[in-house]
């Protein structure tokens, strides 16, 4: 039975396609991105999204990457914080020891980010001559010292996805990445 419901919707799915909103291959002039006049895209995806989009995802997932490569390695090179819920330096076994408050306030915490980093790019509340969080005015004022900035935190960013792609697959399969022996 449950063949056949499988089967009907993996058909239906190729008789009515849905149609796709497409956007221009590049709509944004790419001198204005961080990053560049080039971009590497094999799959053709900026067919689909705008590059802007596309960067500010890039970004985005990048600085999720940065936190969570310190924060699976702090663990196993420095220890855990004493008196805490947590007492397993593994960061999958530790996702389970959290207590579920914790992940609640964690999860309001970014939503609030998020909500404010939104009412920032609307414009909604902010001083346009400030970037949305740099409490320790590292910012470079001028235009040049703002590139090499932006560019920074780009490879920066791409190396920490590769980075904790890799601590993530050594995880799994201990022999796969070279050099990571010592972590798990």
């Amino acid at each position: 039975m449950y063949s056949l419901l499988l089967l009907a919707t993996g058909c239906a799915a190729l008789i009515a396609p849905q149609p796709v909103k497409r956007v221009s291959k590049v709509s944004a002039t790419l001198g204005d991105i961080p990053g560049g006049d080039e971009i590497w895209d094999p799959l053709e995806l900026a067919q689909w999204r705008d590059v802007e989009e596309l960067r500010a995802t890039e970004l985005a997932n990048g600085r999720a990457a940065m936190l969570a490569f310190v924060g699976w390695i702090w663990p196993q090179v420095f220890g855990l914080w004493k008196g805490g819920p947590v007492t397993s330096s593994d960061p999958i076994a530790a996702l389970t020891e959290v207590p579920t408050v914790a992940w609640v306030q964690f999860i309001v915490f970014c939503g609030a980010i998020e909500a404010n980093r939104l009412n920032y790019d609307r414009g909604l509340e902010r001083d346009t001559s400030k970037v949305f969080f740099d409490p320790l005015g590292l910012y470079p004022e001028d235009a040049e010292g703002q590139a090499r900035m932006q560019l920074a935190e780009l490879k920066n960013a791409r190396t920490a996805m590769i980075g904790f792609a890799a601590v993530f697959v050594h995880h799994f399969m201990p022999a796969a990445v070279p050099g990571l022996g010592g972590l798990h």
